[in-house]
C-alpha cells in the first residue's frame, strides 16, 4: 500500500502525534514493563512514546515502512504482516495501540470484525487497546472536495479521490513530484482505498467483541462525544 508514499510519509503526515501521545501517557501514567503492540506502526512515529513503558513489538504490512522504523528506533521487535494475522505472534499483550485510521484500510465490516476479534485474543485480561477511524463526514468530505494539492521546495503532489461501489469508501490517487539532486523531478504513483462505518455499528461490534468502551471522544478532544460532525474518533477499549 506505501511502497511509494514511504519515501515522503514523514514530510507529509500532517496529523496531531503530541495529542495522541498524550492520551497514551494519561492512560498507561507511571506504568512499567508492559508489553506493547504498535499495530500499524508507520514510520515509527509513536515507538519512542511506547519505548517509556516496556517491551515494544511493531506491525506493519510495509516493510518500507518497518525499514524507515527500525532505522529511526532502535531497541524495537518488528514483524512485517498483516492486522488480521497478529494472533500468530501467539503473545498477550498489555497495551495494544493502532493509531491515525490503520481500521479504516480493512476491504469490509468483516474485515473489521475480524480485526477486532484478533485484538481481543491478543491482550491479557485487564489490557487496554486504543485506536481510531475516519468518520463517516470525514469520508463525505474526501469525496466532495476530490482533489488537494500541496507545494514546497522539494515535493508536490496531487491527490484525487473518488466515490466505489461501496458505501462510506473513498478511493484515493496520489501523484508525488520528489525534487533529485540534480534538480530534475521524479514521479511516483499511490492508490489506495478507505473506508469507514456508522458509528453505531462500530460500537455494536465493539461490544459483540468483547471489550468494555471506557471512552470514545472525536478529534483528540475528551470533550466531544459528536462524531456527526467530527472528523476522527478515538476509541479506549479494556479486555
Amino acid at each position: 500500500m506505501y511502497e511509494n508514499l514511504s519515501i515522503v510519509y514523514d514530510k507529509l503526515m500532517d496529523v496531531d502525534y503530541d495529542a495522541y501521545k498524550n492520551i497514551i501517557n494519561q492512560e498507561l501514567e507511571d506504568r512499567k514493563n508492559l508489553l506493547v503492540l504498535d499495530l500499524g506502526c508507520g514510520s515509527g512515529a509513536m515507538l519512542p512514546t511506547l519505548k517509556k513503558y516496556g517491551e515494544v513489538f511493531a506491525v506493519d504490512n510495509s516493510e518500507q515502512m518497518l525499514a524507515i522504523a527500525s532505522e529511526k528506533v532502535l531497541g524495537c521487535n518488528y514483524f512485517a504482516m498483516d492486522l488480521l494475522e497478529i494472533s500468530s505472534l501467539n503473545m498477550e499483550f498489555d497495551f495494544i495501540l493502532s493509531a491515525f485510521d490503520v481500521f479504516n484500510y480493512l476491504s469490509d465490516f468483516e474485515e473489521f470484525k475480524l480485526g477486532l476479534k484478533e485484538v481481543y485474543s491478543s491482550l491479557k485480561e485487564g489490557g487496554k487497546f486504543i485506536f481510531d477511524i475516519h468518520t463517516p463526514k470525514k469520508i463525505t468530505d474526501m469525496l466532495e472536495k476530490q482533489v488537494f494539492g500541496y507545494e514546497d521546495e522539494e515535493i508536490s503532489y496531487l491527490w484525487f479521490t473518488y466515490e466505489t461501489e461501496n458505501s462510506l469508501e473513498v478511493e484515493s490517487e496520489l501523484s508525488f513530484f520528489i525534487k533529485e539532486k540534480n534538480g530534475l523531478y521524479r514521479k511516483l504513483e499511490q492508490f489506495h482505498s478507505q473506508r469507514t462505518y456508522e458509528i453505531n455499528d462500530v460500537l455494536g461490534e465493539i461490544q459483540n467483541t468483547g471489550f468494555k468502551v471506557k471512552d470514545y471522544f472525536c478529534d483528540f478532544d475528551k470533550n466531544n462525544k459528536n462524531y456527526s460532525e467530527s472528523d476522527r474518533i478515538i476509541f479506549i477499549l479494556e479486555k
